[in-house]
């Protein structure tokens, strides 16, 4: 089979083209001006990449068209497609279709965390079943590529809640019918597609209405905004998981999450001492080793495997450090995940001052929907930057709380560095202009 993927760089529709690759698929694919780190992802898959969306590029005889959700109508080559009545379908679609309906799909799904989790449970699960298959919406340190085949039974896969494609407004997520599901959070996010949470409830609902009774919903048992999917129409399975009320436990062995034991009841499994921090991370680990109960795993070899798990890149990564700056890297962008980031940084580094630049970003922060949650998410560092393309937005914001500033550019605040030591995290969904490439050539 030929196919061709449109919009091929995000991180989701790259793994789907190594995974077609992987399974013997001729695979091709366009898109706008790559970035790292997909552009050397999909040059060491040999992948074949056209710049811009011109149907000259196009090779003879495609099967399929699939189609990211990046692209809407009025774009050329969708409306060339169109046109021509070629056949085509959303990514999520080809996935189910030509890799997951035979799978046992393990899904994990929620606001925040899933790439993490996605990553701990496919370690878990590939150090005791080599032969597991996932697909992680993000680079990982602990695998070559970021997504997988294959040959056994079981596909551990990052499940969004984002909308399918221009054609199908569904998430994603409804495609997988997953045997096991984890919801790690719930709350409101992508507020260019859903106008409240309730909304987002509802996705979620028909997912659940697609699972079949043999199947697990695992989730934290304090979250209200999950309690209320299962009022109706559920036939499942559910399982909970909590800091220290349920089948599954972590004692803490120091304050900030990178040391701690794991129990079932009352027996120990051994202790995880790892480069994570905070209490975010504490739950992560919680839900993929409910995950691997769950599902008959070996919860002492777990346990090791967590401790040897490197992490996710943009998550909390350290790319610079000596005796007096400290330059990270952090995807969040939403106040809650921003809030518990600065929190565990905060508990590591003790007094030491801690700078945060938050780039307002995604479609949500930049729509002003999380303005008056920033400044009791950011309490905790002792210097704030706002960056956002609505000046009034960020001096709004700046206005709220002593210890946040506004700026101008990343170009306006590196000409005012100082070099001022300390702990400086970069939180954006994006590029950020580089500002940590570029601090670290000023240190």
């Amino acid at each position: 089979m030929k196919i061709y993927i449109l919009g091929i760089g995000g991180t989701f529709m790259s793994g789907i083209a190594q995974l077609a690759k992987e399974k013997g698929y001729e695979v091709h694919g366009c898109d706008q001006k790559l970035y790292h780190p997909m552009d050397k992802v999909l040059q060491r898959a040999s992948i074949k990449v056209d710049e811009g969306y011109d149907e000259k590029n196009l090779p003879s005889n495609i099967d399929i068209f699939v189609i990211g959700n990046v692209i809407s109508r009025g774009n050329p080559l969708m409306e060339y497609i169109l046109t021509k009545g070629y056949r085509y379908c959303s990514g999520p679609d080809f996935l189910y279709e030509h890799i997951l309906r035979n799978k046992h799909v393990i899904a994990v799904s929620g606001t925040h965390g899933k790439t993490s989790v996605s990553a701990m449970t496919s370690k878990i699960f590939l150090d005791q079943k080599p032969e597991t298959g996932y697909l992680i919406a993000g680079e990982t340190k602990d695998f070559p590529s970021s997504s997988r085949l294959g040959s056994g039974d079981f596909f551990v896969l990052e499940a969004d809640e984002y909308d399918s494609a221009f054609f199908d407004k569904r998430s994603k997520f409804i495609h997988y019918r997953p045997k096991t599901l984890l919801i790690n959070n719930l709350e409101f996010d992508h507020a260019d597609i859903f106008n409240d949470l309730s909304d987002i409830q509802k996705q979620y609902s028909q997912l659940l209405r697609t699972l079949a009774s043999d199947a697990c919903v695992i989730y934290p048992n304090s979250d209200l905004n999950i309690e209320v999917l299962f009022e109706r129409d559920f036939f499942s399975k559910t399982r909970t998981f909590s800091f220290g009320q349920d089948v599954i436990k972590i004692s803490q062995l120091n304050n900030y999450g990178s040391k701690f034991e794991v129990f079932r009841s009352d027996e120990s499994f051994g202790e995880v001492n790892w480069e994570l921090i905070g209490d975010h991370n504490l739950n992560n680990a919680l839900a993929s080793l409910t995950i691997a109960d769950e599902l008959g795993l070996d919860l002492t070899k777990a346990t090791k495997s967590l401790s040897s798990f490197k992490g996710v890149s943009r998550r909390m990564e350290l790319l610079f450090s000596n005796d007096e700056i400290h330059i990270y890297d952090d995807f969040a962008h939403h106040p809650t995940a921003i809030k518990k980031t600065i929190e565990g940084l905060r508990k590591r580094v003790g007094s030491d001052p801690v700078h945060c630049l938050l780039e307002m970003r995604s479609n949500t922060m930049s729509g002003g929907f999380h303005d008056q949650e920033i400044p009791s998410a950011v309490e905790k560092a002792d210097f704030v930057h706002i960056f956002s393309k609505n000046k009034s937005q960020a001096l709004g914001i700046a206005k709220k709380a002593k210890n946040i500033v506004a700026e101008e550019s990343v170009e306006s605040f590196l000409r005012r560095w100082k070099k001022t030591p300390g702990h400086y995290v970069c939180f954006s969904n994006g590029s950020f202009d580089e500002v940590h490439q570029k601090l670290i050539k000023l240190v």
